[in-house]
């Protein structure tokens, strides 16, 4: 968002960063459906809200992907924690096809 005014200067640009938004949420969206480990599923599903938000920035929407930033932060760290506590009753277990 802070570099707003130089990306509204060139369509080109915008769309560079949408397409980058794209590929990014898409590959790591994949990447995290293979990983078996709990806190690899978290982070690259992070990376994949990351591609959404920049994708947002690409059609110059930086309300929303401020937005999507802070809430995403609050219902991540509640997820991080609450992996934390599957791990923990699981006898720190990570490997979710232990899990049941």
């Amino acid at each position: 968002a802070r570099m707003s005014p130089l990306f509204e200067l060139s369509d080109t640009a915008l769309s560079f960063v949408l397409v980058i938004g794209a590929i990014t949420a898409l590959f790591m969206g994949f990447l995290g459906i293979i990983q078996n480990d709990i806190k690899r599923v978290v982070a690259y599903s992070t990376l994949s809200q990351l591609g959404y938000m920049t994708v947002a920035l690409g059609a110059s929407a930086y309300s929303a992907a401020i937005f999507h930033l802070m809430t995403h932060a609050f219902f991540k760290a509640l997820l991080f924690l609450g992996s934390g506590s599957v791990i923990h009753g699981m006898g720190e277990e990570q490997d979710m096809r232990k899990m049941g």
